[in-house]
C-alpha cells in the first residue's frame, strides 16, 4: 500500500436463516464495528466523523422494491447523515469491493475515516408482502433467477449445455441424463464440473473433498457466529444428500442472512490516539475481474493473489491464517493452490491431510467457511475480514491460530466464462 491504512473496528451478526430487518442487522454489525473502533453509535459527532460509507448488497431491491438508494435509506435510519453513501453490487464479492473502495477513499486522502458494510437477506418479509404485490407475484420465479443474476443471463442456455457436455464426458453419463441445470443454483453445476476437471487432471478424489469439508465444518463448532455448528465425519459428508456429483449437500454453502462491517482509518487518525485497541494494518487491497477464457481453467485467484503479495511485499509463506471462498469445498482446494500455498498437483493431498487445519501449515477457513459459517452473498467478504481480524488480534478463543499475525482472504463473485466475474483479496497485519 502506498499509504498506511488501518482496519480499527469490525462487527458482525450471527449468520442465520432469518436475520431480522435490514436496519436491525446493520445496526448490530455497524454498532459492533463502531464500538470496536472506539466510536459510539449514540454520539452524533462520532457518526459524523465517518467521511464515506460503502454499502454492499445484492438482493434488497428484489425483496423490498427498494432500489437505487438502499444504503442511504438504511443508514439514515441508523443516524448516519451527510456522509456520501455508495451502493455496491458485485455479486458474492460485493462486501470485499466495499472494503476495497473504503480503503482507497482513505488512501486518496478524501477523509480519515470510512465505513464498509456488507448485508444480505435471502427471503422477503412475508408479513409485508400485501404492500408489495409486485414482489409477491415474482416470488415463484425469484429463486433461480436471483442466482443467475451472477452469471450472463442471456447466455445461460449456452452455459448449461456446455456444462452438461463436459460433465457427460467426465462421468460417462449420457448427455441427456446429466443432472446439470435441474433447478438449483447454477454455481453448484459450475463448481461440480470444475471439480471433475481437476480430479481428471490432477488425481484429486471425492474423498479428499470430503476430508477438507469435515475439517471446515469442525472449525464452525468453535465459532458462535456461524450459521451451522455441526461436526461431520468424512463418511457423513460422503453420505449426505447428493447435490451434483461429486458434491454433496455438506460440501455446498447454504443460504443465510447477516451483516458485517469494518471501520478503516488513516495513519493520521490513528496517531491522534482516540482509544483505538488492536489496529490492523491493511498491507494489500486488490480487486480484479475475470478474463475471457473459453475452457474450464481459471487463473483469477492466482492473479489477484500475486498482485496482493506484490503490494504487501510478501509471499505465501508469510501468511498465518487464510479465508477462502468455499461456495463449495472444491473451491477451498482450488484456491489454496491458485493462491500459491501448494501446487495444483499437490492440492488434493495437501488440503486433505492436515495442512489447512488449526495446527497445520496454513490454517484455512477457521470461521467454518461459507459451507458452515454461511454465505449471505452481499455480506460474505466482510465476514471473512471479520474472521481474519479476529484471528490476528488473538481474539478467536477455541479456534485461535497460535501466533497468527498476518492473514489473507480471497472472495470471488459471479461467473463469466470459466471463472469468477469479480474477485478481491485483502492482506491484513496486526500491529
Amino acid at each position: 500500500m502506498k499509504e498506511r491504512v488501518y482496519v480499527i473496528g469490525v462487527g458482525m451478526t450471527k449468520i442465520t436463516k432469518q436475520g431480522g430487518s435490514y436496519e436491525e442487522m446493520a445496526g448490530f454489525a455497524v454498532g459492533e464495528a463502531m464500538s470496536d473502533a472506539g466510536l459510539s453509535m449514540e454520539d452524533g459527532d462520532d457518526r459524523g466523523r465517518i467521511g464515506g460509507i460503502w454499502y454492499a448488497n445484492c438482493a434488497q431491491g428484489m425483496l423490498t422494491s427498494q432500489h437505487s438508494i438502499r444504503g442511504q435509506v438504511v443508514l439514515r435510519r441508523l443516524g448516519f447523515t451527510g456522509a456520501p453513501v455508495v451502493n455496491v453490487e458485485n455479486a458474492c464479492a460485493s462486501a470485499t469491493t466495499a472494503l476495497n473502495q473504503a480503503v482507497n477513499h482513505v488512501v486518496a486522502g478524501v477523509s480519515d475515516l470510512a465505513l464498509a458494510v456488507g448485508i444480505e437477506k435471502m427471503t422477503p418479509d412475508f408479513d409485508d408482502l400485501p404492500n408489495h404485490p409486485e414482489i409477491e407475484a415474482a416470488l415463484p420465479h425469484m429463486g433461480l433467477s436471483a442466482f443467475w443474476n451472477g452469471c450472463e443471463q442471456d447466455r445461460k442456455d449456452e452455459y448449461i449445455e456446455k456444462w452438461r457436455r463436459e460433465k457427460s464426458r467426465l462421468t460417462g453419463t449420457p448427455f441427456e441424463e446429466t443432472d446439470v441445470g435441474v433447478g438449483r443454483s447454477p454455481f453448484m453445476d459450475y463448481y461440480a464440473v470444475k471439480a471433475l476437471k481437476m480430479m481428471e487432471r490432477y488425481g484429486w478424489t471425492q474423498r479428499q473433498l470430503a476430508c477438507v469439508c469435515a475439517k471446515t465444518h469442525h472449525m464452525s463448532t468453535m465459532n458462535p457466529k456461524a450459521q451451522y455448528t455441526r461436526d461431520f465425519t468424512v463418511d457423513d459428508v460422503l453420505s449426505d444428500k447428493p447435490i451434483t456429483y461429486p458434491l454433496t449437500r455438506a460440501m455446498c454453502a447454504p443460504t443465510g442472512e447477516g451483516c458485517a462491517a469494518a471501520v478503516v482509518c488513516s495513519e493520521r487518525y490513528l496517531k491522534e490516539g482516540r482509544g483505538i485497541n488492536d489496529p490492523v494494518l491493511v498491507l494489500a487491497s486488490v480487486l480484479v475481474s475475470g478474463k475471457d477464457r473459453g475452457d474450464f481453467d481459471a487463473d483469477i485467484s492466482g492473479r489477484a493473489a500475486e498482485t496482493a503479495y506484490r503490494e504487501a511485499s510478501l509471499s505465501p509463506v508469510d501468511i498465518d491464517v487464510l479465508e477462502l471462498h468455499d461456495a463449495t469445498t472444491f473451491a477451498e482446494i482450488y484456491q489454496a493452490a491458485q493462491a500459491g500455498f501448494c501446487t495444483m498437483e499437490e492440492a488434493g493431498e495437501f488440503c486433505s491431510t492436515g495442512a489447512t487445519d488449526l495446527g497445520g501449515v496454513i490454517p484455512t477457513n477457521t470461521s467454518g467457511g461459507l459451507v458452515s459459517r454461511g454465505h449471505p452473498v452481499g455480506c460474505t467478504g466482510l465476514a471473512q475480514v471479520y474472521e481474519i481480524a479476529t484471528q490476528i488480534r488473538g481474539r478467536a478463543e477455541k479456534r485461535q491460530v497460535v501466533g497468527a499475525r498476518i492473514g489473507m482472504h480471497v472472495n470471488g463473485g459471479g461467473v463469466i466464462g470459466a471463472e469468477e466475474a469479480a474477485l478481491g483479496v485483502h492482506i491484513l497485519k496486526a500491529v
